[in-house]
């Protein structure tokens, strides 16, 4: 009897794992990169296309559950996202066909409308921080005025090349050129740049956590500015890269500036030249790097100012992190947050150099027109988005080049919290400060408007936690 019953135990169990890997391979299929056609490069050459895919001709792709669309597949699905964040691309499609005499073959097609890649953008910007800062200045004499040429893609291999020419209030001439992989096999990329600039105003003093402008009454220039620097860059995998960058400043102020603070240099010249060594890693997870709606982004910097080469050079080291999350919710409801702190080995720094906490995007929102000189930092960020307008593709019949008549829409509303902390701020005798060393918050209400070539326009009313309301406008992604 027992051996009877352990029989037909064994026999139960062999039908049951047969059973199992049954219903295990109805439940996984897979498909095979039979061959991969390219249309709509004309410009870009298929080694740069190839390097984005995640797979290759010949490679098995697994999809679990019967997945029907072959787009749902995480390898394909980055692959297409790859080749949308190389900005050469304004819209990527996969299209797929069964191919013959190969069991499970596929042929897959990608569709590709190229962007126009030379851009002489003519060139208008404000003197200060941001558009609600020189709104309140209320003076249309700062402006500068130019073009800056960018030519991307360059013999179809992304090299991109960009010349700055600017005039007017304050004034920059520079030249840069980035090569993103030296041969078609390596991941190593290197960027250099060179020029100057010309500044007729420049911050010299903090009072009451808002920036105080010199501007010579002769007219003479109150900052000059010569730099070169050059960027080895690799890329790990398809979504890390690791830039290291070394810089030389050469920077003449004028002598009015350290009369006026005596901390704005620290020490009695008005000539400074500096290297600056930096290492900057950034792991890249977005699906979009124009307007992130799900994925993360980490990016961690380390940062050398002053190599000890030259006398009066300032000597200064801060890590910086960044981290970002982006999660869609229910329906049409998205959230994101943001991370960002900077940490100094030192509390002072020359007054030109301590430019952190309200400049870029480290800021919190509804405090644009403030800025605190700490070297020490955190600041988070969240946002509740609701997709008012789904991405949408239009056609505009008016405009006969495909690379500009065919765009895609999208508008979100935001529902925003930030607050941030900054300590070891000095505070100069005689100053005062509502902001720093203190937690402060703001919170508010937009709608971003997103389209084609990166193009991004942030309509915000906030309040702050001093009590005080407005109106911004920004051309950038909030988080």
């Amino acid at each position: 009897m027992r051996r009877l019953l352990a029989i037909i135990f064994v026999l139960c169990s062999v039908v049951a794992f047969a059973q199992q890997n049954e219903d295990n391979s109805a439940d996984t299929t897979f498909i095979v990169i039979s061959k991969i056609d390219l249309q709509g490069n004309k410009r870009t050459r298929p080694s740069v296309i190839y390097r984005e895919l995640l797979f290759r001709v010949g490679d098995t792709i697994f999809l679990e559950d019967n997945v029907a669309d072959l787009m749902e597949n995480v390898r394909i699905k980055q692959s297409r996202e790859n080749l949308l964040n190389t900005s050469l691309f304004n819209f990527v499609d996969f299209v797929w066909a069964d191919f013959p005499d190969v069991e499970h073959g596929k042929l897959l097609t990608i569709i590709m409308l190229e962007r126009w890649y030379m851009w002489h953008v003519p060139y208008l910007a404000y003197a200060d921080r941001n558009l609600r800062s020189w709104f309140e200045a209320n003076d249309w004499t700062r402006l500068s005025y130019g073009v800056d040429i960018i030519y991307n893609n360059l013999w179809g291999l992304k090299h991109q090349l960009d010349l700055t020419i600017i005039g007017g209030y304050n004034q920059k001439y520079a030249v840069s050129y980035d090569i993103p992989y030296l041969t078609d096999k390596q991941r190593l990329g290197i960027k250099a740049s060179t020029g100057f600039t010309r500044d007729r105003e420049f911050p010299y003093i903090t009072k009451d956590d808002k920036i105080d402008y010199f501007d010579d009454v002769d007219g003479d220039f109150a900052h000059l500015s010569y730099f070169a620097s050059v960027t080895p860059y690799y890329r790990f995998g398809y979504r890390n890269r690791l830039f290291l960058t070394l810089k030389y400043d050469n920077r003449l102020f004028n002598d009015s500036l350290a009369s006026l603070n005596s901390d704005f240099a620290n020490d009695d010249g008005n000539r400074f030249q500096y290297f600056t060594l930096s290492a900057v890693f950034k792991n890249d997870y977005r699906d979009d790097h124009n307007y992130p709606l799900s994925g993360h982004y980490l990016e961690l910097e380390l940062t050398k100012i002053g190599l000890g080469m030259f006398d009066y050079a300032p000597d200064i080291f801060y890590g910086k992190l960044t981290a970002d999350v982006y999660t869609p919710l229910i329906g049409r409801f998205y959230w994101a947050s943001n991370v960002t702190t900077k940490i100094a080995d030192t509390k002072t720094a020359p007054y030109f150099l301590s430019q952190g906490f309200g400049y870029n995007n480290d800021y919190v929102r509804s405090y644009d027109l403030y800025v605190v000189d700490a070297l020490n930092y955190a600041i988070f960020k969240n946002n509740l988005k609701f997709e008012i307008l789904k991405p949408v593709t239009k056609h505009l019949p008016i405009i006969k080049n495909e690379r500009f008549s065919k765009i895609h829409l999208a508008f979100y509303a935001n529902l925003f919290f930030d607050f941030a902390y900054t300590w070891d701020v000095v505070i100069p005798e005689g100053f005062s400060t509502r902001i720093a060393n203190e937690w402060i918050y703001g919170t508010g209400i937009g709608i971003d408007f997103v389209t084609y070539y990166d193009k991004v326009l942030r309509l915000e009313y906030g309040i702050n936690g001093l009590g005080e309301s407005g109106f911004f406008v920004h051309l950038v992604a909030p988080i």
